[in-house]
C-alpha cells in the first residue's frame, strides 16, 4: 500500500466504491439496499427497544449539509466504538429518508472479508451498501493498515469525493462490562493523517447493543433480544487543531522517507506517529463514555500490550478479562 490517498475508487477482493458512477441499475439497487437496511432497522430499533439519542439533531444538520459534494470542503469520519454485530446498521437507523435516497451522502463501511463477502449474495448486499471489504492479518496476508480498504477509504476523504466513512477501530467486536474498549488500530491514523485535507472528526458512543445481541446468548442464538435500552451518543466535531501537529509530522516523515511508501509503513516515526494518531481518536470517543457516566477504564485498556497477555491476544469467545469478542462484521 502507497503513502496516499491517490489508490482510485476501488475496494478489493469483493465489491467496489463508487461515488454517484456506476450503470443507473446499479445506483438504484444501492439505493434500494440502503434504504430498505436502514428502514427496516428502524422499525425493529424503535418498536422492539428503548432508544436514546444524544446529539443527533446536530449530527443531521452536518449531514444534510454535506448532502451536495459543493457544499463539502472535507470528508468525514466517524468513529465509534463496537460492541454488536448490529452495530451497523442499526447505529444509522435514525437517517431521514431524503438522505437514504441519496447514496453518496450515506456513509461507506468497513466489514470483514470473511464474513460480509463470503459468496456472491453477501458480497452483492454489502457492496450495493457501500460496505468496503477488510482483511484480517491472522487470516489473510492482505490484512493490517495497509490493504485495500483503507487506501480506498483514503481515496473517498480526498478530492474530489470528501465523502463519509465510518470506522470501527477496535477491528471486532468487544463486549465488556462498562463497555471498556480495546485499542484502536492504525488503520484509523491512516485516514487522519494521509487523506489529501483533514478529515472532519466526528466521535459515537454506543450503548445497549451488545444486551441485544451478546455474544454469551444462547438458542435461539440468532434471534436478537428485545426489551433492551440502546444509548447512542453523537459528539460533536473534534477540534481540526488536534490533528494538525500530526499532520504536520506525517508531512515531514513521508518527505524524509523521500515518498517511499514502503519505507513508510516500518519508519520508526512513521510507526509512532500512526500509534499517537490512534491514541488521539480513542481518545475523543472516551471522552463521550465519561459524559455517559461510566467508570473510568481499567489501566492499560488502550494499549497493545494488554492484548498481548495469555488469553487475550486475537481469541475470539470470552478472554481472561471477562470481556467477550468476536470478528466484526
Amino acid at each position: 500500500m502507497s503513502n496516499g490517498g491517490g489508490e482510485g475508487v476501488a475496494g478489493g477482493g469483493g465489491g467496489s466504491a463508487q461515488i454517484g458512477g456506476g450503470s443507473l441499475l446499479r445506483r438504484i439497487a444501492s439505493t434500494g439496499v440502503i434504504a430498505g437496511t436502514v428502514l427496516l432497522s428502524r422499525l425493529f430499533l424503535y418498536t422492539t427497544q428503548t432508544v436514546e439519542y444524544e446529539g443527533l439533531d446536530k449530527f443531521l444538520v452536518l449531514l444534510r449539509s454535506r448532502r451536495e459534494v459543493s457544499g463539502r470542503r472535507q470528508g468525514l469520519v466517524t468513529v465509534s466504538n463496537h460492541i454488536s454485530v448490529l452495530d451497523d446498521p442499526l447505529l444509522f437507523a435514525p437517517l431521514p429518508l431524503p438522505l437514504l435516497l441519496h447514496p453518496p451522502s450515506i456513509r461507506y463501511s468497513l466489514g470483514s472479508h470473511d464474513v460480509c463477502f463470503r459468496n456472491a449474495l453477501t458480497s452483492t448486499y454489502f457492496a450495493l451498501g457501500q460496505v468496503l471489504p477488510t482483511y484480517r492479518l491472522h487470516k489473510s496476508p492482505l490484512g493490517g493498515p495497509f490493504q485495500p480498504a483503507i487506501n480506498t477509504s483514503i481515496a473517498l476523504l480526498s478530492r474530489p469525493h470528501h465523502a463519509w466513512v465510518h470506522v470501527f477501530p477496535e477491528g471486532r467486536v468487544h463486549q465488556k462490562r462498562n463497555y471498556q474498549m480495546r485499542y484502536f488500530r492504525w488503520g484509523v491514523s491512516r485516514l487522519l493523517l494521509e487523506a489529501d485535507v483533514p478529515p472532519l472528526v466526528v466521535p459515537i458512543f454506543i450503548a445497549g447493543l451488545d444486551e441485544v445481541m451478546h455474544e454469551a446468548r444462547r438458542w435461539p442464538r440468532f434471534l436478537p433480544r428485545v426489551g433492551k435500552r440502546v444509548r447512542i451518543c453523537f459528539g460533536d466535531p473534534v477540534d481540526g487543531s488536534r490533528w494538525e501537529g500530526l499532520r504536520r509530522e506525517w508531512r515531514e516523515v513521508v518527505h524524509e522517507c523521500g515518498g517511499d511508501g514502503e519505507r513508510l509503513r516500518c519508519a520508526d516515526k512513521a510507526v509512532e506517529l500512526r500509534a499517537r494518531t490512534a491514541w488521539e481518536v480513542r481518545m475523543a470517543v472516551v471522552e463521550l463514555r465519561r459524559r455517559l457516566g461510566f467508570p473510568e477504564e481499567e489501566e492499560g485498556a488502550g494499549l497493545v500490550e494488554t492484548y498481548k497477555l495469555p488469553g487475550m491476544r486475537e481469541v475470539q469467545g470470552k478472554l481472561s478479562d471477562g470481556a467477550w469478542e468476536r470478528d466484526g462484521v
